[in-house]
């Protein structure tokens, strides 16, 4: 019986120890122009991807109902380096429509970027901690 209820406490601390590992990504996404077309939220940990394969994206996000800003966050992420990207699918192609030179025709923005600029994993990294992140953006083209 003794056996039983440690096994029990340790599978318990570890479902705890767990679970309070990850903490959660909010950004906020400001003075939004068109309000046509997808809002897609892209969470990277790591430059593989970055800043636009949606599919290499550690989370995605969608929002397809916003006004002149929109709130998304993602939930139950675990501690650890992330970069933040987003775009707003005007054309509804799902895809960042670019033009020959790569410069985006959509509009584009990215965490810890604030003016136009080629947006890199190493700029735009940020650390997520035992406490939430919250973020304030704006498209940035």
């Amino acid at each position: 019986m003794k056996k039983s209820i440690s096994i029990i406490m340790i599978l318990l601390s570890a479902t705890i120890s767990i679970y309070a590992q990850t903490s959660n990504v909010t950004v906020k996404i400001k003075e939004i122009g068109k309000r046509r077309g997808t809002i897609y939220v892209m969470l990277f940990k790591n430059e593989e991807g970055f800043p636009k394969e949606k599919d290499k994206a550690y989370k995605i996000g969608k929002v397809t109902e916003y006004g002149d800003e929109v709130s998304y966050t993602f939930q139950g992420v675990p501690l650890g380096n992330y970069a933040l990207t987003f775009f707003q699918d005007e054309d509804g192609n799902g895809e960042l429509d670019t033009n020959f030179m790569g410069i985006p025709k959509e509009p584009v923005g990215a965490s810890n970027m604030t003016k136009f600029g080629k947006p890199s994993y190493r700029k735009c990294v940020f650390v997520l901690g035992e406490e939430d992140v919250g973020m304030e953006l704006g498209f940035i083209l």
